[in-house]
């Protein structure tokens, strides 16, 4: 993986002390106002063709390696999505080739890794990624509307981290926790963003948390995500500081993202 390589544990958590706090506070305003009509939603996940965005993506990757030892890899890497065509599936449903590029930085040429596709009804917006199916967004939105965003993902599914497998899609459930308000998102000022809270839940093995911020006409803008694993609770007797240790210190296999906006047409 581009940029993968391997950080001490005091500079891990010097990289992700900002994230500790995202997963805590949320730097947009207050909700403001009622629910509006399904079409006042779309621009949220807007599909053209041409339309690209470009994020910095921040990694450290959980590896419960040979003596007890746990191993943390950081990345970064700029992501680049771009929609280049579109075609149907056998439903009839319009879908939007999205071709998925990575590099380690502006000097570095892109390369092409991946090829997704999305879709947006009436009333849903999907993104198909790998093998998996999303229901990212709903329409219409009210402030707390909860919905299976997971429906077409099976929750014992696994994925590999580092090597090792775990099953992180246990316990979904997708809320709007804020519409149409004003946040910063790196560089940007946007003035009507939706935040949508995927997962959120903790106990003494899984930290399991999933944000996403939509910005109208640009779509998504922000993503964090901490999906950790972590024997560390599970000795006889626990550790006194079993449940307050930070997941930073004690996860042991899994990963920690942090996604911002780069730019964008």
């Amino acid at each position: 993986m581009p940029g993968f390589r391997t950080c001490g544990l005091g500079r891990c958590i010097a990289l992700w002390g900002a994230l500790s706090l995202a997963a805590c506070t949320d730097p947009f305003s207050p909700p403001e106002q009622p629910i509006a009509p399904a079409e006042a939603y779309h621009a949220y996940f807007p599909l053209r063709l041409g339309q690209y965005v470009e994020y910095e993506t921040d990694s450290i990757l959980f590896d419960f390696g040979p003596g007890g030892h746990t191993v943390r890899d950081t990345v970064h890497l700029q992501v680049r999505e771009e929609i280049v065509d579109t075609f149907r599936d056998d439903t009839g449903l319009l879908l939007y080739r999205i071709e998925r590029y990575e590099r380690s930085s502006d000097t570095v040429a892109w390369s092409l890794r991946r090829v997704w596709a999305a879709a947006r009804t009436t009333t849903q917006a999907i993104r198909q990624e790998e093998n998996l199916r999303f229901l990212r967004l709903v329409f219409p939105l009210a402030l707390r509307t909860r919905w299976d965003g997971n429906r077409w993902i099976d929750p014992t599914t696994e994925i590999e981290i580092a090597g090792e497998r775990l099953r992180p899609f246990v316990g979904w459930n997708y809320r709007a926790d804020s519409l149409h308000v004003a946040a910063q998102i790196g560089p940007f000022r946007f003035d009507s963003v939706i935040v949508v809270t995927e997962v959120d839940y903790t106990t003494a093995i899984e930290r399991r948390f999933s944000r996403a911020w939509y910005a109208r006409n640009v779509g998504l803008v922000r993503r964090e995500q901490w999906i950790l694993d972590s024997q560390y609770c599970n000795s006889s007797p626990p550790p006194t500081d079993c449940m307050t240790r930070p997941w930073e210190l004690k996860g042991q296999k899994g990963y920690l993202l942090r996604q911002t906006l780069l730019r964008h047409n």
